[in-house]
């Protein structure tokens, strides 16, 4: 719908031209829209009628492009967005006159919502099968405890009874049974490796602070890289709840992990900073960094799942990196209302811990 709308001084408005479209668009004739400007008004619904008139003002404050989007409700009930554009112009009488554009935007309008509803769903079952799959290797890391590591436990009790009442002169049986103890420490040691990998005990007997530094300890060791940790100078105990714990420091292992297989780094520094507020975690290397290229490479699932555990929670994630110059995690998540189980305890550290 073509239209020319002109805005007095006294902050009156009116329809000096309307197009012949208007009565498809808006179920109005022009001369209706052009004697009585109320009758276009009273589509819109009060929200959108607000922006409509504030967009209108700070347009003809400017003389910058007026730029509207909103609904109209027609007669017959139906629903319809909106889309206003037009160049103003001042007049000599100190009034101010758009010519311009209304145009249908309803599908458009009603795919992106669409999208979002669509997204925002996608979001909700990635966050719903993270949090399964954190309960599930709860409940396997229990049974690898508790169920498995009881039963060699016993197994290897056993064994040692035995191994006490054989003969001395049978030593070709005292040697098995020594072989066979060796084995069930190794299946023990393999039991209490899973059950950690699965859910470390000491995240939610310690807190995240406790869990970091355990899991940096054993990367350090594991590959040589000099890890540096730094929390709150002040002491301050916080509590957090223990989904928020479990998701920064599933965070931590895949920052670490994509630093020991891309980043080629001699040195990580960690910070992690707790207020009344939220908590942060930033994680930075002096690898050889990435481009914005390659972070956006469809098998980017590391830093994608990063993004999604701190969006199901409301937070803010950044990944600072360029090439030679190493790169930064930052993440800031904010403190879950609830009683949470266990906490971390954030006191003056600032260390070299391997």
């Amino acid at each position: 719908m073509a239209f020319q709308l002109v805005l007095n001084d006294d902050g009156t408005f009116f329809f000096s031209y309307i197009g012949d479209g208007s009565q498809e668009l808006l179920g109005l004739n022009p001369a209706q829209l052009q004697s009585d400007i109320d009758s276009f008004l009273a589509l819109i619904p009060e929200e959108d009628c607000s922006n409509f008139r504030s967009s209108m003002a700070r347009s003809a404050q400017n003389l910058s492009f007026w730029s509207w989007e909103g609904r109209v409700t027609l007669a017959n009930g139906e629903l319809k967005w909106l889309a206003l554009g037009s160049a103003p112009q001042a007049r000599q009488d100190g009034s101010v006159e758009w010519e311009g554009l209304i145009v249908n935007v309803t599908k458009t309008k009603l795919d992106e919502l669409e999208l979002i509803r669509s997204q925002e769903q996608l979001r909700e079952f990635s966050s719903h099968i993270q949090d399964a799959k954190e309960q599930e290797r709860l409940r396997i890391a229990r049974e690898v405890h508790d169920e498995i590591g009881g039963l060699l436990t016993a197994i290897k009790m056993d064994l040692a009874w035995i191994k006490e009442r054989l003969p001395r002169t049978k030593k070709m049986l005292t040697d098995k049974t020594v072989t066979i103890e060796n084995l069930v420490d190794k299946a023990i040691t393999a039991a209490r490796n899973l059950a950690h990998s699965l859910r470390p005990g000491y995240l939610d007997s310690f807190g995240i602070v406790a869990a970091i530094e355990m899991e940096a300890h054993e990367f350090a060791q594991r590959t040589g890289i000099d890890v540096r940790l730094t929390h709150n100078e002040e002491e301050m105990e916080m509590e957090l709840h223990p989904d928020v714990s479990i998701a920064l420091f599933r965070i931590f292992q895949e920052t670490l992990t994509n630093i020991m297989k891309h980043a080629q780094a001699t040195e990580v520094t960690v910070l992690i900073l707790n207020s009344p507020a939220h908590i942060e975690l930033t994680i930075r290397d002096n690898g050889r960094g990435f481009s914005q290229e390659a972070r956006s490479k469809p098998r980017s699932f590391g830093l994608r799942g990063i993004q999604e555990r701190v969006a199901h929670f409301g937070g803010e994630v950044s990944f600072v990196s360029a090439p030679g110059q190493g790169t930064t995690v930052s993440v800031k998540v904010p403190h879950l209302s609830g009683d949470a189980p266990g906490g971390a305890t954030l006191g003056k550290s600032q260390q070299s811990l391997f």
